[in-house]
């Protein structure tokens, strides 16, 4: 992971170096895979990103199904209350 500290972004902050993220100043669970997407993701501000980069940089050694990251978008987007996908994670289809 990348070496963000204290990202903030609506209610949430990100501490990549702590493998945390807070909300309102309390801990979000979130797998460490879900985090890991996340700080993948907030490394890039504003940047798109393929599938391919995000099953590259948080599975760099494995083969993995797109369905694992799907799943962990969906677990990421719902911890952070982003149901629709548009407000934090945003899917831009091909």
């Amino acid at each position: 992971m990348n070496d963000l500290v204290g990202l903030q972004f609506g209610d949430f902050t990100l501490d990549v170096s702590e493998r945390l993220l807070l909300r309102d100043g309390r801990p979000v669970l979130l797998t460490p895979k879900a985090l890991h997407v996340l700080a993948a993701l907030a490394a890039r501000p504003g940047r798109l990103m393929t599938k391919d980069e995000l099953l590259k940089e948080v599975w760099p050694d494995s083969f993995v199904e797109e369905s694992n990251l799907a799943y962990h978008v969906f677990a990421l987007r719902r911890a952070l209350g982003d149901t629709d996908g548009e407000r934090y994670v945003e899917t831009v289809p091909k």
